[in-house]
């Protein structure tokens, strides 16, 4: 066992530098000791030994190597009572290492908080929900198991990136564009898992899955749809399954492990065009996502749009001292000058692409000018046009950043910036950021009101508003964005503070949540309420069955075993007849 933090968790020194960076040691209290619930020190102490037999000593962390598995952006470092602590940290190389993992865990009673790559930052990281938790890192499970260009698909294990990904069709010159989000470390698989989104044909990554392997908690191995057939040809390329689909239970779930994860991609297009629509006002939000919902939904704009706010977009170039050294979030008429100083760009940008046959797309573009001139006169319509030429493949690494990157599955760190936003010139700081991420109608109503209603939490908190959205067909994912200092104790109040208040308007408005930060799991599965939270018994019923010694992840997304169920943060009342509601009132009539 090590208390050393690990090196080289990524191959590429870029990547590996913004890791060490971003997982420096903690600053305002140091990493403490914890044990799990109902854990004895002598049990934990023999397993992280049976641990190191398993994977060896070096595989293994305690102490200070444990700042790797914290939130780095944690805003309760000084408080015991809420900061979120592992007990110690294991990385399994394989199904057999995991495998044995698990046993020991089972053996001694152990909970265990998986991820892949733990980048899920401005949700907790890596961080447990459960103290104490062991820190199950897959990061090392990390082969590409196969990639096919006659079907476009790939097969890969958790610790595979997004940026493995791209290099590795790249480097064996596959004829696909793998999708990716804004930042290429992040895990595949955990990405998928979290219902993560990309820029591509394919971005909405849980929707391209086709074939899973899970571990269970006792080490049983299930593969679901057609790869439960041992030769099946359709293994990757049907979602169909005799039965009932079982991958939705592994969405944001703490029932098995994900060790394999099958994901369509897009072919390589022998055409692209980026498209950037804006429009110059804050309240023209309304206009704007009336108008690209339309199009969404007929599909007219066959994939996902981005949209930012101006705040969002100037963060990238610089701290917020560069554009405003006076009191309280940037003013409104300061934003208009930078605008105009900026050359007139918009207040609302939204920014897709169009993929295929060069006549197609230009077709495509045709209609989407015509109905946006219709729809929305406001705005002003760009593009980017991209084709092969003389055979030569389109290279997704040489179009325009300013069109390309993500949206071409050319993954980068390009928004790493973003997070230096707030802090000072003149004395030391630690970047962080987080946002509150509600699912909204795609309407502008509903859009421009949730807008309005987060401007005005932000100027209570001493905050800018970076906001933007993911549209979809018929809804938007909201990321209502902050970014602070976490060595400023004012700015990580002020971020709690706003996060709590956006819940409860959240809350009020019936918005359900995108995904959430460990310290919030519970408030936000309340929210579930319907027939005294029957959502969250039914898969606590799945959850006690598959795992009774609740070793796996205890508490994620407000699921608690049997064992853990003290720790939930609200109440659900147990047992009772059964119910019949009508016009959501119960009745209280067993029929």
């Amino acid at each position: 066992m090590t208390s050393t933090m690990p090196i080289g968790t990524y191959v590429d020194v870029e990547y590996d530098q913004a890791h060490q960076k971003a997982f420096a040691a903690p600053q305002i209290a140091p990493i403490t000791a914890v044990l799990p619930d109902g854990v004895s020190q002598n049990d934990f102490n023999t397993a992280l030994l049976d641990f190191a037999a398993i994977v060896g000593p070096e595989q293994v962390f305690v102490g200070d190597a444990l700042a790797h598995y914290v939130d780095p952006y944690e805003l309760h470092e000084n408080d015991a009572t809420k900061r979120k602590m592992p007990g110690g940290a294991v990385c399994p190389a394989s199904i057999e290492e995991l495998s044995r993992i698990l046993k020991v865990a089972n053996a001694r009673g152990l909970p265990m908080w998986t991820f892949s790559r733990g980048k899920n930052l401005g949700y907790g990281g890596p961080a447990p929900r459960l103290n104490g938790s062991i820190a199950l890192d897959l990061h090392r499970m990390n082969r590409i198991l196969e990639v096919n260009d006659e079907h476009a698909y790939a097969v890969v294990e958790p610790g595979v990136t997004f940026h493995d990904l791209y290099n590795y069709c790249v480097e064996h010159n596959k004829k696909l564009w793998p999708s990716t989000p804004s930042l290429g470390w992040g895990s595949v698989i955990g990405n998928t898992l979290d219902r993560g989104v990309g820029f591509g044909v394919y971005g909405n990554h849980h929707g391209s899955i086709a074939g899973a392997e899970v571990m269970l908690a006792d080490g049983d191995i299930v593969r679901t749809g057609q790869w439960g057939i041992e030769n099946s040809p359709s293994s990757f390329i049907s979602k169909f399954t005799f039965g009932p689909s079982l991958e939705g239970l592994f969405l944001q779930s703490n029932l098995a492990i994900v060790t394999k994860l099958s994901m369509w991609l897009a072919p390589r297009p022998t055409a692209y065009m980026s498209c950037t629509f804006s429009v110059p006002e804050d309240a023209d939000v309304e206009v704007m996502v009336d108008a690209l919902g339309e199009l969404r939904r007929n599909g007219i704009i066959p994939n996902m749009i981005w949209v930012g706010n101006f705040v969002e977009g100037i963060c990238i170039r610089g701290k917020r001292s560069k554009f405003w050294k006076g009191e309280g979030p940037i003013p409104d008429w300061r934003l208009k000058e930078l605008q105009q100083e900026f050359g007139d760009e918009g207040f609302w940008t939204a920014k897709w692409g169009l993929y295929g046959p060069a006549s197609i797309i230009k077709a495509q573009y045709n209609e989407i000018e015509s109905q946006l001139a219709r729809l929305a006169p406001i705005g002003k319509l760009v593009n980017g046009f991209y084709e092969e030429k003389d055979g030569t493949p389109l290279d997704a690494k040489t179009i325009s950043p300013e069109h390309g990157l993500m949206f071409v599955g050319f993954p980068t760190l390009w928004s790493l910036p973003l997070m230096d936003w707030a802090l000072s010139d003149d004395k030391p700081g630690k970047a962080a950021h987080g946002d509150y991420a509600p699912i909204i109608p795609s309407s502008g109503k509903h859009v421009l009101h949730w807008a309005r209603e987060c401007k005005k939490i932000y100027a209570r908190n001493n905050l800018d508003l970076m906001l933007d959205f993911f549209m979809h067909e018929r809804h938007v994912v909201c990321m209502s964005m902050y970014a602070y200092d976490q060595l400023n104790e004012e700015d990580c109040a002020n971020v709690d503070r706003a996060y709590s208040e956006m819940h409860q308007v959240a809350k009020q408005a019936g918005y359900g949540m995108y995904r959430g930060h460990v310290n919030h799991m519970d408030e936000i599965a309340e929210s579930n309420n319907f027939n005294n939270h029957a959502y969250i018994r039914f898969v606590e019923k799945i959850k006690n069955a598959l795992d009774p010694e609740g070793i796996l992840s205890p508490g994620k997304q407000g699921i608690w075993p049997e064992k853990y169920r003290h720790n939930r943060q609200y109440t659900i009342e147990d047992g009772g007849p059964p119910r019949i509601l009508r016009n959501g009132t119960s009745t209280g009539v067993h029929l």
